[in-house]
């Protein structure tokens, strides 16, 4: 694993856990390929040519794509 897609899972389990979305009551093993579908979304988005460091483009993503 790289860093990029390390670093998007751990934020993106930080969001699920600390905001209410659809992903909350997922048990680890079905997290998992959403994690994975969104990371792709994520690479195909505008978000990741964003001008903000990759921390920040990944929080802009998950706060506007994430339900």
């Amino acid at each position: 694993m790289i860093y990029e897609d390390f670093l998007f899972s751990q934020l993106f389990m930080n969001y699920i856990e600390n905001n209410k979305t659809k992903y909350q009551e997922l048990e680890y093993d079905l997290i998992f390929p959403e994690i994975l579908k969104h990371n792709e979304a994520y690479k195909a988005s505008v978000y990741f040519l964003g001008m903000k460091s990759e921390y920040d483009n990944i929080i802009d993503y998950l706060h506007n794509e994430v339900k």
